[in-house]
């Protein structure tokens, strides 16, 4: 049943238990856009719903007001907690391929992580049949976005199960997880395939390198600071080098654009990319 305090109009939430991960999610439902009588519509699927289902939502039905997107069902992926702040450890448990040994030292507090199969199966076997017997939806047409780790997340599902989805929206990627275990996922994906049928738009703001995060944690308290900076990281530098590798592979049925923000940080680019995104993603006006 759906929750009575959905947070917009046009919206629902449910709770759905996953075998897979062995918990519960939280899953926002949003109605963007009106389709003709019959006609199933396209699916966007998001990461970080918490935090990120609101805004994905207003995003959209502004765009559609000059038919920049098609109508969409765009369904969130969170938790019964609060805001996304609340979220910022279980998330690492389910957005990430692996454990990273160097951050579970520095931030103990996140024990579990590693999690992306479970979550990957999650939608695959559960999230997605639900939907689609819930709702006229096109069950070969999916779209899925995610920022920070849900870039991350969404970089491993291009280059482990592309299928899953036919269109990737991927924000500010942090491709610096597990020593940047991604980029074998990359070259054990190139050595094994000749082709990735999607179409994808990375995205990420200038000034989320190193020089760029300490800037962004000023106004932290000192303890914070130091923590946020504590290793070396451009994730500008990595997403480009990423977009490199997959524009050199020469795959047929891959399409692909990538743009950097300028003036943006990790926290204020998210609904940047979004929108860039799915004008990309399903061409837009540009």
């Amino acid at each position: 049943m759906p929750d009575d305090e959905s947070p917009l109009g046009g919206t629902e939430v449910y709770y759905l238990r996953s075998n897979h991960v062995g918990d519960e999610f939280k899953v926002f439902v949003g109605h963007c856009g009106a389709a003709a009588n019959d006609t199933p519509v396209r699916v966007l699927y998001i990461t970080d719903a918490n935090g990120f289902f609101g805004s994905a939502v207003d995003i959209i039905r502004s765009m559609q007001l000059a038919a920049h997107l098609p109508p969409l069902l765009v369904v969130g992926i969170g938790y019964r907690c609060g805001g996304l702040a609340e979220t910022i450890t279980i998330r690492t448990r389910d957005l990430t391929p692996s454990v990273d040994k160097g951050f579970a030292r520095l931030f103990p507090e996140h024990r579990e992580m590693g999690g992306a199969p479970r979550l990957l199966a999650f939608m695959q076997t559960e999230l997605m049949p639900w939907v689609e017997s819930h709702y006229l939806v096109e069950p070969n047409d999916a779209t899925y976005f995610g920022h920070s780790l849900g870039g991350l997340f969404g970089a491993w599902v291009l280059l482990t199960a592309p299928e899953t989805f036919q269109r990737y929206g991927i924000g500010s990627p942090s491709l610096w997880w597990d020593n940047e275990v991604i980029f074998n996922y990359e070259a054990n994906y190139a050595g094994t395939r000749d082709d990735l049928p999607a179409k994808v738009f990375f995205g990420i703001g200038a000034d989320e390198t190193h020089d760029g995060r300490r800037r962004e944690a000023v106004n932290h308290e000192p303890a914070v600071r130091e923590k946020a900076t504590a290793w070396y990281i451009d994730m500008v530098d990595d997403m480009e080098r990423m977009v490199k590798q997959l524009e050199g592979r020469g795959y047929p049925s891959l399409t692909m654009a990538s743009a950097v923000f300028p003036d943006e940080f990790h926290i204020t680019v998210p609904q940047l990319n979004l929108s860039r995104a799915l004008r990309f993603l399903f061409d837009a006006p540009r």
